[in-house]
């Protein structure tokens, strides 16, 4: 039997995009880019059927790109329920304030209140302004989602450095994610380095990803806004498994752990319904930064592809509408269970990826216009 040698390359940010390119790109096309963007995705949008009781609010932290993005397009569209986001992008580097300026003119146009501010959604005085603002805006009740995804993407020392196998993928200069429109985009598969984190990069990730609930939930509370047994308090999370070679051995897992522990607190203390979302592997910006994350995203949806069970993130938003029901008493939200279930079958095919192969592993992926 021929052994496979793969090349080991490096995971550059965004793909190795230039930033001068990105800058350019954005400066001239990143408004129109994300109004059609929005458009389309706005065009399937239907209503959940969950009722929102008057008064209502969500303020989202993080939401960018990705599932928040998503989740504020369902709430503003299809449920006409006041949206609230804080997540901290580069104005010249980053789509996510043009994403939010699109959805800031789509929720006027329907007139629901929608408010964007980009800061760090971790700085005291930010809470307190936004907290403020919501107050002023004359609503009765706020739910909370916490989708800040702003961690170290390495491993604690004593678990050493090591190698995963990933995807060298070109990244869309404008959408800022692995881009799996074509077979051009494909550039080479091997295996990528992970580091170990830094003490700064420890701190940060709990900072961001761990602790960043609690602060927001203590100001809402104080303000009169989270109310017992009604009001929602959760958190984007990541079913990782125990061995999972990143994720489970560096400051992300941590940084979890301290986000599940701190829904603890926050239901004792305030009364709110509090839980975690459990989503799959999307494709997003924060997914495509996670050595061997590109792959995992790609080699799992190719088997949900296969299986006639793949999401899409707007799809996986609206299946998020139910925690806001008075009826939903759990303490997590599923979304990701088709994802759990193909796991076994996508680690058995990704030891046999090679250079050559790709076509076969990824034939319903690349080109998939639903991705």
């Amino acid at each position: 039997m021929t052994t496979i040698q793969l090349e080991t390359f490096s995971k550059l940010p965004f793909g190795g995009l230039s930033p001068k390119l990105m800058a350019r790109r954005l400066a001239a096309e990143g408004a129109a880019v994300a109004a059609a963007d929005l458009a389309q995705i706005r065009a399937k949008v239907q209503p959940s059927g969950v009722a929102f009781p008057e008064g209502s609010a969500v303020l989202l932290l993080g939401g960018s790109g990705g599932i928040l993005r998503a989740l504020a397009i369902q709430l503003i569209v299809g449920e006409r329920v006041p949206v609230y986001t804080m997540h901290y992008d580069s104005e010249k580097l980053q789509i996510g304030p043009y994403h939010a300026r699109a959805l800031e003119a789509a929720a006027a146009e329907l007139r629901v209140p929608c408010r964007f501010v980009n800061a760090d959604a971790t700085r005291p005085e930010k809470i307190r302004e936004m907290v403020e603002r919501i107050k002023a805006g004359g609503h009765r009740c706020v739910h909370l989602i916490n989708g800040i995804a702003a961690g170290a993407t390495k491993r604690f020392a004593e678990y050493g450095t090591t190698k995963v196998r990933d995807l060298d993928i070109a990244f869309d200069p404008l959408r800022q994610i692995p881009d799996f429109s074509s077979w051009d985009s494909i550039r080479r598969f091997g295996f990528v380095d992970v580091e170990i984190a830094s003490e700064a990069d420890i701190e940060r990730t709990y900072k961001f990803m761990g602790r960043s609930t609690d602060p927001w939930a203590d100001a809402l509370h104080e303000a009169g806004l989270l109310i017992p047994g009604e009001s929602v308090v959760a958190f984007t999370d990541y079913d990782y498994e125990p061995d999972d070679p990143v994720y489970a051995l560096g400051p992300l897992a941590q940084a979890k752990i301290l986000q599940r522990e701190s829904m603890v607190r926050i239901r004792e203390r305030t009364g709110a319904r509090t839980l975690r979302l459990c989503y799959p592997a999307m494709n997003t910006t924060a997914l495509g930064a996670i050595p061997g994350g590109t792959l995992m995203f790609a080699g799992t949806a190719q088997i949900l592809l296969e299986q006639g069970a793949y999401q899409n993130i707007p799809t996986l938003a609206a299946a998020t509408l139910p925690i806001f029901s008075p009826a939903f008493s759990g303490k997590e939200l599923r979304v990701d269970k088709a994802f759990q279930r193909v796991l076994p079958e996508f680690h058995r095919r990704k030891v046999t990826m090679h250079s050559g192969n790709l076509r076969e592993h990824f034939s319903l992926v690349i080109g998939n216009p639903e991705l």
